[in-house]
């Protein structure tokens, strides 16, 4: 059985970078120290890496390292969302559908115009097969670019807010979408505690501008869960 290493643990950030963690046991009180140690006992050895991880990390296949409270792999942007880019990627979905929203409410005069002139199937056919209309000659490239551009900006709000829905709740809920699909609630200290830990002290506003100084109160290495506050509390 393979021990852990209590003094180095060697770790990967989603920025792809190597971190070495230090700890030294006069730096802190024995209640943490205590937390501490449960929490190197329930970390696991990555194969792939050959290191030890903390909890709630994953090694990702695509980027082959192990990321820090890894959420998933976006295929998208191309990254992992773990730790230090979590909140970034909440606000990318949200504002992505709000502005993706936006353009399609201002395409709709351009639309209503559309279904005024053509029949309601016609104007069905080409919201739904824009690129089959286009080449059977049926409509002109300026309706195809109108029914196109659409379709995409109406089919992306689509997309980020069921995105944004589903990692809200997850939000809240104190979960990654590892956990989740593995029905675990260790890490669940109430939907408050919850946003602090994800989005910092100043949650309300990071939303309006991702930018904004709200550092998280975790490392990224070691979490609190239910038992650790009913610990620290007694």
């Amino acid at each position: 059985m393979l021990e852990p290493d209590y003094n180095r643990i060697r770790l990967l950030e989603p920025e792809h970078s190597f971190r070495t963690w230090m700890v030294d046991p006069e730096d802190v009180s024995f209640i943490h120290l205590q937390i501490f140690n449960e929490h190197l006992l329930c970390a696991s050895y990555c194969y792939q890496c050959q290191s030890q991880v903390p909890p709630r990390s994953g090694h990702c296949s695509a980027c082959r390292v192990c990321i820090l409270r890894r959420d998933h792999h976006c295929r998208l942007l191309g990254r992992c969302v773990g730790f230090r880019n979590y909140r970034p990627f909440l606000c990318l979905l949200l504002h992505a559908a709000g502005v993706l929203l936006h353009v399609s409410v201002l395409l709709g005069p351009a639309l209503s115009a559309l279904l005024r002139a053509h029949a309601p199937l016609h104007i069905a056919a080409l919201l739904l097969l824009p690129w089959l209309m286009l080449l059977t000659g049926r409509v002109s490239l300026a309706q195809f670019a109108l029914a196109f551009v659409t379709d995409t900006c109406v089919a992306g709000a689509l997309l980020c807010g069921a995105g944004l829905l589903f990692h809200g709740m997850l939000l809240l809920r104190g979960q990654t979408t590892w956990e989740w699909a593995r029905g675990q609630h260790s890490y669940d200290l109430g939907p408050c505690h919850n946003l602090q830990a994800a989005l910092g002290p100043r949650w309300v506003l990071v939303w309006l501008w991702p930018f904004l100084a709200s550092p998280l109160p975790g490392d990224g290495i070691t979490f609190q869960t239910a038992a650790d506050v009913g610990l620290t509390a007694s």
